[in-house]
């Protein structure tokens, strides 16, 4: 390409930002997906238009209130994103046109090119980087979902959330992973800024996207669904820049020679050894995750956890079983459940009673007096951080026998002020367990609670591992950062 790195940040910031957005190909046959995924575009911010030269698929525009044209160079605005949902071999004409347009940014839906292991997925991969170096146009994909920016309203799926900008930025080579992020993440309080399914990366490769949200002010926390870079090199020098002032946080997967055999079906991606990745990956400061859970625990707890430097620990549980299952589990993870200072226990040792409990650290809880056990854990100068399990029972309540569990405003607000109060008080780390072993609890009861703590600036998790494995991610980053500073 010929642009300057200026002409060609400005290039990206208005693909991702459009004022003028069109959608090639929509149909009967997928239910318009595309204009509809991007009709709260249309309704907030901008105009929107559909391309098709068979007019009989022109209907279905007019119903959403969209208008229709032949082709790209029809339209009388100047087009800064365009999603190209046709067949493979069409997409090389759609692109000439998005060059002639000067369209910033063209999404490729198709599949069909670099991954598949045949001449003519080879050869059309050719052709959509040469049109887009030739003609100064940046492509994201083939063969994937997309762009998702929440603050436009533009979506890769009909169930994403629309006008809800977040603080997570999350790049994936993979479509369905980039929408069941955005889903689940919305649920458990980690909100996205954007969102780039990037499938080949044949033009824009995951570096590219690495770069501009490390640059995008609503971003605090970068993440990567990662089958394999294109270009390694500049893949990690991205990471190294930006990880110092944000957190980036990959999941790699294709880290067997078995498995990498699925990745380059999938996007067409090199196997590269699982030792030589973790080294280049440490190296340049990224922060590594094994799954969904852990990325959306991670950057929930990086965003809302205050710093974090050290590890005695004090644990809080709602029972025995749970207190020892507790102290193993953050042990493991390098935490030291350490001992309470004399004064502590002689706090304790003024209401506890010693049946059926015990105070010595982890302290099996005593529900009547959990305030003021919080409070006594967040006075002890033997701790950096505390972890509190909070049954979700202790959340609930239901008016009579046969009634649905629901939440109990009384008993979540109590909770809430106790943390809060915790928070005024002390300037320890404080990591908040929700379990829900009993009673079993409905998904959208769940997911109430979380906002609710969420809402009052209290992260939340879901088990004992998933809590410890991100208080650690969180340890480990501010240390590093502080020892680099």
């Amino acid at each position: 390409m010929s642009m300057s790195e200026k002409e060609f940040k400005a290039q990206l910031e208005r693909g991702f930002n459009p004022k003028v957005v069109a959608v090639v190909g929509a149909a009967r046959h997928n239910q318009h997906r595309w204009l509809k995924s991007h009709l709260p575009f249309m309704e907030e911010h901008g105009k929107l238009y559909h391309v098709n030269i068979n007019e009989e698929e022109w209907p279905g525009a007019d119903e959403l209130g969209i208008q229709n044209f032949k082709s790209l160079v029809d339209i009388p605005d100047d087009v800064d994103y365009v999603t190209i949902s046709v067949p493979r071999n069409v997409v090389p004409i759609v692109l000439k046109d998005c060059v002639a347009k000067k369209v910033a940014v063209a999404h490729v839906f198709a599949a069909g090119f670099d991954e598949v292991d045949e001449e003519v997925g080879h050869e059309l991969g050719r052709q959509v980087q040469q049109i887009a170096e030739e003609g100064n146009l940046l492509v994201i994909g083939p063969n994937c979902m997309g762009l998702y920016n929440a603050e436009k309203g533009i979506r890769q799926d009909l169930n994403q959330p629309a006008l809800e900008a977040g603080y997570m930025g999350y790049i994936s080579q993979s479509g369905s992973q980039a929408i069941g992020f955005t889903l689940e993440a919305s649920v458990q309080g980690v909100p996205s800024s954007m969102c780039f399914s990037m499938g080949n990366g044949v033009v824009l490769d995951i570096h590219h996207y690495i770069d501009y949200l490390g640059q995008e002010p609503n971003t605090k926390v970068i993440g990567i669904y990662c089958e394999g870079p294109r270009d390694p090199q500049e893949f990690f020098k991205s990471i190294e820049r930006i990880s110092s002032e944000k957190p980036v946080l990959v999941w790699k997967v294709g880290q067997t020679e078995d498995s990498a055999r699925a990745t380059s079906a999938h996007t067409g991606t090199p196997y590269l050894r699982q030792d030589l990745w973790d080294r280049l990956m440490h190296k340049a400061g990224a922060i590594p995750v094994d799954s969904l859970e852990e990325m959306i625990d991670t950057a929930k707890a990086l965003a809302m956890l205050p710093p974090s430097f050290n590890t005695n620990i004090g644990i809080l549980a709602a029972s025995g079983g749970h207190s020892t299952e507790m102290a193993n589990v953050f042990s493991k993870e390098g935490f030291r459940v350490v001992p309470l200072t004399q004064k502590s226990y002689d706090r304790l040792g003024e209401f506890f009673n010693l049946i059926g409990g015990n105070y010595v650290n982890p302290i099996q809880g005593s529900s009547d007096r959990f305030s003021d056990i919080v409070e006594i854990l967040g006075d002890d100068d033997n701790l950096d951080v505390v972890a509190v399990e909070v049954g979700a029972g202790r959340l609930l309540t239901r008016k009579e026998a046969n009634d649905p569990w629901l939440i109990g405003d009384s008993q979540i607000e109590n909770v809430i002020e106790t943390f809060n109060k915790f928070k005024e008080n002390s300037s320890k780390t404080l990591i908040c367990v929700v379990t829900t072993s009993f009673p079993r609890v409905d998904s959208s009861v769940m997911e109430s609670i979380d906002k609710r703590f969420t809402d009052a600036g209290i992260p939340i998790f879901y088990s004992f591992q998933r809590a410890a494995r991100s208080l650690k991610h969180v340890v480990d980053r501010h240390s590093t950062m502080a020892y680099l500073r």
